[in-house]
């Protein structure tokens, strides 16, 4: 865990880090390539068991692929 410029910062997997500034925590949920930047997603931090779930369902999917060099 990372604390700094008022976020906290989990690293959860290859690919999938998870900050939260107290009022929702946000995670990366691929990739946009005609915009050429990733999507993220959101959920409100005082439903942390739900947010939990996501995160975890995305931990799963991102398990379900080896990581690839140079994947972030």
């Amino acid at each position: 865990m990372h604390a700094g410029y008022d976020l906290a910062l989990v690293s959860v997997w290859v690919g999938l880090a998870v900050w939260c500034d107290g009022d929702r925590f946000w995670w990366r949920t691929g990739w946009d390539p005609e915009r050429k930047r990733a999507i993220y997603t959101w959920h409100p931090a005082i439903e942390p068991e739900r947010a939990a779930r996501r995160i975890a369902f995305r931990y799963a999917d991102l398990g379900a692929d080896p990581p690839l060099e140079g994947r972030s």
